[in-house]
């Protein structure tokens, strides 16, 4: 920091603690030339800064950030009014109606058109319709002359940019990356597998206590094909369609589940309180009990989607279309097209998976807590550092915007060196 910024930063720090012990408070910061720079065009300027350092520092820290903020601000404000200057000592006009037009242009980009607003803005920053038009018509010539240093021609060497592309190799390096496709399907809510089992009624002619030998017989096949039946598994009611001769009554169990009432030689069928069956001979044989059919985990129907849309890929269908059709992230418009990812771009499961596939193979459902993915990778690049060839334009831009940047800086410090500028 130079000699005037260190006194500049002493007198702003001054200024900043009467501002706290005072509601309001003005002076001059600065005189360049015949042109007056006071604190509080200072803390307009920052004002917009300060609230994000507030936001990221505190103490002492954030007292140090505003002064440097400040500092930064008074030093931009100055080289406005040397270009200004400069501007009016080369006898460069603007015409009136092109400011009233700009200024006309902002109220209907900013404020809708809405004048009556605009008027209001300018009231809460404490300003009023001429000092912001003297604003707008500062930012227009500044615009305007910082414009027309940069046209001047400028060319960058090859040497130039060979240079700069040795130098900054690590800059051109490109790790592992895939062109890859994705098919997302969000999750949906679980529903149950299967319908509920049925009560029985003892009354009900479904009621296995009140079937013929030959009815148990129709009451299993059907069990066995749809997999339920009349609240008793299928393995019991085969065995005792097997076994069972002659039934004669029925009477619910302590639990309230039908009982198959046999004579000398038949069976007898019992829904237990643990929800499983038993089958006892009444000439005295073991007891055999059979437990329930567990009923099926629910199922997630946009999960059978995704499978679905995977035996579609696998039957050679396009994954491209496929995403167009089905997907439901962003880039389905573009066929799930996310173009060229590296390592770690990707969330873990899904990184992993893109990684170890080969171009035109896609992968099976992966399962996410928001979803379900599928992905298919268009192409493959290995780590390399992108040729020279590839990249010359972008370093003569980069190299053409540094020289821009090393001619206004030059030409800023020209103007204050045959400036006059003192600082309070």
């Amino acid at each position: 920091m130079n000699r005037q910024a260190v006194i500049l930063a002493g007198m702003l720090l001054g200024l900043g603690v009467s501002l706290r012990a005072a509601d309001v408070i003005d002076g001059v910061v600065a005189i360049v030339n015949d042109k007056v720079i006071t604190y509080s065009e200072v803390m307009m300027l920052v004002q917009p800064v300060d609230r994000e350092l507030r936001r990221n520092y505190s103490g002492e820290e954030l007292e140090e950030q505003r002064r440097k903020a400040q500092v930064d601000a008074l030093n931009t404000l100055i080289d406005h009014a040397l270009i200004v200057q400069e501007f009016d000592a080369k006898g460069y006009k603007i015409p009136e109606t092109y400011v009233d037009g700009q200024v006309n242009s902002r109220i209907a980009t900013e404020f809708g058109g809405n004048r009556a607003a605009f008027i209001k803005t300018l009231e809460a920053e404490n300003l009023t319709l001429s000092q912001f038009r003297d604003q707008e018509r500062e930012r227009i010539i500044i615009e305007a002359m910082r414009d027309q240093r940069a046209r001047k021609t400028m060319v960058v060497s090859p040497f130039k940019m060979e240079k700069y592309y040795q130098d900054n190799l690590d800059q051109f390096k490109v790790g592992d990356q895939v062109k890859v496709r994705m098919i997302f399907i969000k999750r949906g809510p679980a529903v149950p597998a299967g319908g509920l089992a049925a009560t029985v009624d003892p009354s009900s002619p479904t009621n296995p206590a009140a079937l013929t030998n030959s009815e148990v017989a129709a009451v299993a096949t059907v069990a066995t094909n749809t997999g339920t039946t009349t609240g008793v598994s299928t393995t019991t009611v085969a065995e005792a369609a097997t076994t069972a001769t002659n039934t004669t009554e029925a009477a619910p169990t302590n639990s309230g589940a039908p009982v198959v009432a046999s004579t000398p030689g038949t069976v007898e069928a019992a829904t237990s309180t643990t929800n499983a069956v038993e089958v006892t001979a009444t000439n005295g044989s073991p007891t055999v009990a059979a437990a329930a059919t567990p009923a099926p985990p629910p199922v997630d129907l946009q999960r059978k989607l995704a499978d679905e849309i995977l035996a579609k890929l696998d039957a050679g269908d396009s994954f491209e279309n496929m995403a167009r059709d089905y997907s439901e992230a962003k880039e389905a418009k573009e066929g799930g097209d996310w173009g060229w990812v590296g390592r770690g771009v990707l969330r873990k499961e899904l990184n992993e998976v893109a990684f170890s596939l080969k171009p035109r193979q896609h992968s099976g459902v992966i399962e996410t807590a928001e979803g379900y993915h599928i992905l298919e990778v268009d192409d493959v690049k290995t780590a390399h550092t992108t040729p020279l060839a590839e990249v010359r334009n972008d370093i003569e831009k980069t190299l053409l915007q540094q020289q821009r940047a090393r001619m206004q800086e030059d030409w800023v410090k020209d103007l204050r060196a045959k400036a006059y500028i003192h600082l309070f």
